[in-house]
């Protein structure tokens, strides 16, 4: 049972905003295309990750999916936690292209592709060892160390990812592909037979790491060496996609291709929310928007309801509680890369 659903990462969703106001000239915007590939074939790989543990027994495990813990000041993510009464398992989701050589000399994972140049990973199984360390200490802090921890390593397989190892002898049997994912969990079974807790104890501690979930804070703008200058403001057209619309009698109009949005400032101030900073002032709206007086920004965002505080000149406008604005942006962009993916 699902106790934790998959949602998009909070950093692909802030970096899918910042493309949206980074100029295409800007010199850091391949890398941020760049990055947004990988962010995304990371998701995907997610995914099918949870797609395949949706088939695991209801009554077995219970499954917490990109969890993140903090352990003193290190935070680490998890991107699929089974527990279980015998023993949990941490799942880490892999969408890697190519020819995959595990080299066990090196620690690291070498990709030959056709297509680029031979490119060098970290080992993914020292990855997993590395968070079995942590959780098993996060577990230990709060007196939760009940059942042994072990890992998988999934591999959302196409046609175009091959594995392969160069150490003969080598333990693969931590590392799987689609299907044979469900085989390698059954394997686990059979290592941990002995039942440690009881199932109220396992939902005390599943809903203890849900409770403890703790997203690490990301600031944007400050990973890719960015400011507010870098970026250009204003309303997005969500039919052409050009910024910035403009605001007449109450609605606002592309200028571009004349498409008319009653809404547009809702998504633009939830994104200079997540972007810049959590409170904006009517000024800051006023010129973040292009609206041509202070009255009319202060009716939009009294329109919004948004929590305040201060008075008159000094009011500031606070975002909507961050957990509805991430998932407010999540449907919109999984909505445009399903129709992408058709």
């Amino acid at each position: 049972m699902a106790i934790k659903e998959l949602t998009l990462p909070q950093r692909l969703i802030l970096t899918e905003i910042l493309k949206k106001y980074l100029n295409r000239s800007h010199p850091k915007y391949p890398i941020l295309e760049k990055d947004l590939a990988k962010r995304w074939a990371g998701y995907w790989g997610e995914h099918a990750l949870a797609n395949y543990v949706k088939e695991l027994p209801q009554e077995k495990y219970l499954i917490l999916h990109d969890l993140q813990l903090k352990l003193n000041d290190t935070y680490f993510q998890i991107d699929t936690l089974l527990i279980s009464q015998t023993h949990i398992l941490i799942i880490e989701a892999k969408n890697i292209i190519g020819t995959l050589y595990f080299d066990h000399v090196f620690n690291q994972l070498i990709r030959t592709n056709p297509e680029g140049p031979e490119e060098s990973f970290e080992d993914p199984q020292i990855q997993c060892r590395r968070l079995q360390s942590l959780l098993t200490r996060w577990l230990i802090q709060h007196k939760l160390h009940l059942l042994p921890i072990d890992y998988l390593i999934f591999f959302k397989s196409t046609n175009k990812t091959i594995l392969k190892t160069t150490a003969t002898g080598a333990d693969t049997t931590r590392i799987c592909k689609r299907r044979d994912l469900l085989n390698k969990i059954e394997d686990c079974e059979k290592r941990y037979k002995q039942v440690k807790i009881q199932p109220e104890k396992l939902h005390e501690i599943a809903h203890f790491l849900l409770n403890k979930h703790t997203p690490k804070p990301i600031d944007i703008l400050k990973e890719y060496d960015l400011t507010e200058t870098d970026l250009h403001d204003g309303v997005q057209c969500p039919s052409c996609t050009n910024i910035p619309m403009e605001y007449q009698r109450g609605k606002w109009v592309c200028p571009k291709c004349n498409h008319p949005s009653k809404t547009g400032h809702i998504e633009t101030i939830n994104d200079y929310f997540l972007l810049i900073k959590p409170t904006i002032t009517n000024h800051e709206c006023q010129t973040f928007l292009h609206l041509p007086t202070s009255d009319i920004t202060r009716k939009v965002l009294i329109s919004l309801k948004l929590p305040t505080t201060g008075h008159t000149k000094n009011r500031l406008y606070h975002q909507w509680p961050a957990s509805q604005s991430y998932l407010i942006i999540e449907e919109q962009l999984l909505n445009q890369k399903r129709i992408q993916r058709r």
